[in-house]
């Protein structure tokens, strides 16, 4: 976790509020016109790691389905790979969020993209950003473009710090947190490998290195070990259960008509006995 000495104040401290101001500019600078042109999201630009990207997301929005179910959430959304776009005047100036969370369920059909300046078209509550490729560019302009997207909550999840194949540069880390403040303020409250939780979801996140690629899951507390499952190891478990809870009435029914059989053969055997002993003469009847 981040130390907040880093950002100059203390826990439990006060600050004063903040914003981006920009003074003593040159007549040249304050005139400018903004380029936009760098942050250009293309509909065919390509995106390196897509297959092990698609992987990591699939699972997720599987578990996050599964926490919705145990939760009893109904007004709620999660998706995938839908871009999403904040200035009017530019509208390939976007993030593509490899998983988003919304606050509310929309309305079928779901847009080509999400224009936040039409009415409905929200930003995400939390947004994931796998890292792939130029994971410098991603480090320093995804925190950028979310905070004026106006994301609360965003991870950047960075699967080769993650697995640690070969030396890195000591920037890189699994996962980073950046959580908007109440006065617009984007800060990194989160730069590490350990589990961390995500407000939106009022869950963890952890980072799993089992197979050959670093994933993540959500987990109900801060331990790793208390995983929520995928929506398909749930119904697997929950068949294995039931399977189970038929063997064990199947069993018991096949004791209860053991026993009752044998209630029925010692009755008969009584009966016999007594007929036996009644045509000897040798049981006596009431009143003898």
């Amino acid at each position: 976790m981040v130390s907040p000495k880093r950002f100059g104040f203390l826990l439990n401290a006060r600050r004063p509020p903040r914003a981006l101001v920009l003074r003593d500019l040159s007549p040249e600078e304050a005139s400018a016109a903004i380029d936009w042109s760098g942050w250009y999201l293309p509909d065919d630009a390509e995106r390196p790691g897509k297959a092990e990207r698609a992987g990591v997301v699939r699972l997720l929005l599987s578990v996050m389905a599964q926490l919705a179910r145990e939760r009893g959430w109904s007004d709620w959304y999660a998706g995938a790979d839908h871009p999403f776009a904040w200035v009017r005047a530019e509208p390939l100036v976007r993030v593509l969020p490899d998983l988003y969370v919304l606050d509310h369920r929309p309305l079928p059909p779901l847009p080509r993209q999400w224009q936040t300046w039409l009415p409905g078209h929200r930003p995400p509550r939390f947004a994931l950003e796998i890292v792939a490729g130029d994971w410098r560019r991603a480090y320093e302009e995804a925190p950028a473009k979310y905070w004026q997207l106006g994301c609360p909550e965003l991870l950047l999840f960075d699967p080769e710090a993650a697995a640690a194949r070969a030396p890195l540069a000591e920037e890189r880390v699994p996962l980073q947190l950046y959580r908007r403040d109440p006065d617009g303020t984007y800060l990194r409250v989160h730069a590490g490998a350990d589990p961390l939780r995500i407000e939106a979801l009022d869950a963890h996140i952890v980072v799993l290195k089992d197979g050959p690629y670093p994933t993540l899951r959500v987990a109900r507390t801060s331990r790793a070990t208390d995983l929520v499952p995928a929506e398909e190891e749930a119904l697997r478990a929950e068949g294995e259960a039931r399977a189970l809870e038929q063997r064990a009435r199947a069993a018991e029914q096949r004791a209860r008509a053991a026993a009752e059989a044998r209630v029925r053969e010692l009755e008969a055997r009584v009966r016999d006995l007594e007929a036996r002993l009644s045509d000897r003469g040798e049981v006596s009847g009431p009143g003898r």
